[in-house]
């Protein structure tokens, strides 16, 4: 290798088919003079590999290639995952290097050439799938019915001669207007178990189910997390999620939203069976958040 050549650069990913969601293992192995500096991709940059992302990062040992003529071998090993199906393409790495002896300052392109198929986390041997089972509760004890059936008895009572005594003296007592106010947990479950029997036969079919998909957990993320995510755009709302919450739920609700993102704006339209897997990443970003109690809250106006 001359002063005026590059760094060469081999490329093996592995393993060549994974299961959504799985980890995938990217080695850069590169040949190159003691004096260049390469700018590798870091943890934090979510384009250099997209659609994959970077789950963590390490550097091997360098190995002396030729003391003569101060090579050396540098080796980094990426570990990604994926999270869409079908077969996905690693994409061209540009790689900027600078010589410190000569200070010069190049790009080197990694061409795209490796793939690997992503299959569905999903049976796709079945040729239907099941409705997502409701949330189950725990049947409470026999004392505790009793206890509550004493205390509406014994609260009964006591409205009684209240409202007796109060009617005595000529006044009326006013009904309370009771106000019943969904949690944004009870809202989006609600909304997301309308779409499980939602038609998805015509491209207006499908382009109406990811935008109501899109919607309802918008519509969660803002009202339970408290930003505006109605108004913004997908990448604002991930990037929101990233301050407040851990990475793998913010990637989960950005997965889900750019494919309904696509559909709606892009014209892809994707089969049945994504689109149920649409449906239960829905459900995943919202029962991360679900309540410790999901009974319905009240409220009393005079």
């Amino acid at each position: 290798m001359s002063l005026a050549q590059q760094p060469v650069v081999s490329l093996e990913l592995k393993p060549d088919t994974c299961t959504i969601g799985d980890d995938v293992f990217c080695t850069l192995t590169v040949l190159k003079k003691t004096t260049l500096v390469l700018n590798y991709p870091q943890l934090n940059d979510t384009a250099s590999f997209m659609p994959f992302e970077i789950r963590h990062i390490e550097k091997l040992p360098l190995e002396q290639r030729d003391a003569a003529d101060n090579l050396v071998t540098e080796k980094l090993r990426y570990t990604l995952t994926v999270f869409d199906t079908g077969m996905q393409r690693l994409p061209a790495l540009s790689i900027a290097y600078s010589d410190e002896q000569t200070r010069r300052q190049d790009t080197l392109i990694v061409p795209s050439v490796r793939q690997i198929y992503v299959v569905s986390a999903l049976d796709t041997s079945r040729k239907d799938i099941a409705d997502i089972k409701p949330v189950q509760t725990l049947p409470l004890p026999t004392w505790i019915w009793l206890v509550g059936a004493g205390a509406l008895i014994l609260i009964c009572v006591v409205a009684y001669f209240i409202y007796a005594s109060l009617k005595k003296r000529g006044k009326k007592i006013a009904s309370p207007n009771i106000v019943v106010t969904k949690s944004p947990y009870e809202t989006a479950i609600e909304k997301l178990q309308a779409l499980e029997s939602a038609p998805l036969e015509s491209q207006a079919d499908f382009k109406k189910y990811y935008s109501d998909l899109s919607d309802a957990v918008r519509e969660f993320l803002e009202q339970h997390y408290g930003f505006p995510a109605m108004e913004q755009l997908t990448s604002e709302i991930y990037e929101t999620l990233l301050r407040r919450r851990p990475r793998e739920e913010a990637m989960l609700a950005r997965q889900l939203l750019e494919k309904a993102d696509l559909v709606k704006f892009a014209k892809f339209y994707p089969s049945a069976l994504e689109a149920k897997e649409s449906l239960q990443l829905a459900y995943r970003v919202v029962e991360i958040a679900k309540p410790i109690s999901t009974e319905p809250l009240t409220s009393v106006k005079g």
